[in-house]
């Protein structure tokens, strides 16, 4: 090979290891809708995890921070990056960097939306966001590695149009609620109060569902009864077949947030899973504090429970037990660029540092531990 030619061959070989330097990369997560607001704040403020602010392109709510798809484009280490994020709930997000299935993400050409309307691709997952900790999950010996990164606060609430004298929930009504209904004069004490209380909730992908099944001692993977209720305060059919109760859960927050707006109150609204179909109802929910706050804004109210009054105090001090531990985890074969996000969320200024103090809270500022959804806390 002569001078000329030897030139040339460097050239091109230089050309291509320039045009594989400067290829995109690509990184993918799911989980937790509950603390998307925390991962979302973390990712967008341009110091974090992106060396500059990112653009942004969201779908499924009006509100980008409550987005169901996020995709982030900016250069992370001085690599050009997108992020993609579908916020699919904690346990699906567990499953989904535990297993080699594909989730769906939004395509490089989509665009900003209130709905979700696509283009979407397939891709195995990276990363995933979850409300509770592995071994409280349904893969609990995955080969993923995770790190506690704050507290996810949840609350129950009834929802509008239920009855007046349902203030408390406690453990045992809420695990009899669950099974299917419970009895008004469970909640309230008062004998005459023979209407239903049912419970609408999340599906089996959900984190917020495992730490409101393991909070009351209900049993994380055990199976529940649950309604869905239509804008006209009617049960929903789930089958056409006049089945209202079963496993019917919400893939993710916001539709339940929506819901508990719905007035049970209505002409409409009458129990035809109990009774003779005409009698009123009241439905009760578990939300994250930020679905809650949409909730209450439609109308629901809060609930005491135990007797215990939500607030970050009670949690922070161990006396209101509904909470959850938020961690992020990571495939242990990620990419290296995976591992790189995986180190900024995880990091004292990743999503610790970003949490607000009401939706989410600083590892740093509780005064009590616990081990997951199953155990009680004990204050420091």
């Amino acid at each position: 090979m002569n001078t000329k030619s030897i030139i040339l061959a460097g050239a091109i070989a230089l050309g291509f290891a320039s045009m594989a330097s400067a290829a995109t990369q690509y990184v993918y997560m799911t989980g937790s809708t509950a603390a998307r607001n925390a991962f979302y704040l973390t990712i967008i403020d341009g110091t974090t995890v992106f060396d500059a602010t990112p653009t942004v392109i969201a779908q499924g709510n009006s509100d980008p921070s409550k987005a169901t798809y996020h995709l982030f484009h900016g250069k992370i280490g001085g690599a050009d990056t997108i992020l993609k994020a579908h916020w699919s709930g904690s346990e699906a997000g567990i499953s989904d960097i535990a297993g080699s299935g594909t989730q769906t993400f939004l395509d490089d050409t989509a665009v900003t939306a209130t709905a979700s309307p696509g283009p979407f691709v397939n891709s195995v997952v990276d990363l995933a966001a979850a409300d509770n900790d592995k071994a409280y999950s349904r893969n609990p010996s995955a080969a993923i590695t995770g790190t506690k990164v704050c507290i996810i606060p949840f609350i129950y609430v009834k929802e509008k149009g239920s009855a007046a004298g349902l203030v408390n929930v406690t453990d045992q009504n809420v695990r009899q609620a669950l099974k299917g209904y419970a009895v008004l004069a469970q909640f309230t004490g008062n004998s005459a109060d023979t209407t239903f209380v049912y419970v609408s909730g999340r599906d089996n992908g959900s984190g917020t569902r495992v730490n409101q099944f393991g909070d009351p001692g209900f049993g994380i993977f055990s199976s529940p009864f649950m309604v869905q209720i239509a804008a006209n305060g009617s049960m929903i059919d789930q089958t056409g077949f006049g089945t209202y109760l079963g496993d019917y859960g919400y893939s993710s927050g916001g539709p339940l947030a929506t819901q508990m707006g719905y007035d049970l109150a209505q002409a409409t609204s009458v129990d035809v899973a109990n009774g003779t179909g005409v009698e009123k109802f009241s439905v009760i929910a578990y939300l994250g504090r930020s679905d809650a706050n949409t909730a209450e804004a439609n109308g629901a109210t809060d609930l005491t429970c135990n007797g215990v009054a939500y607030s970050n105090a009670a949690i922070k001090e161990g006396q209101y037990n509904l909470w959850g531990n938020e961690y992020v985890y990571r495939r242990n074969t990620s990419t290296s660029q995976a591992t790189a996000v995986y180190n900024k969320l995880v990091a004292s200024t990743g999503v610790s540092g970003h949490a607000d103090g009401t939706l989410t809270i600083k590892l740093s500022d509780m005064h009590c531990t616990r081990n997951g959804p199953t155990s009680d806390p004990v204050h420091n």
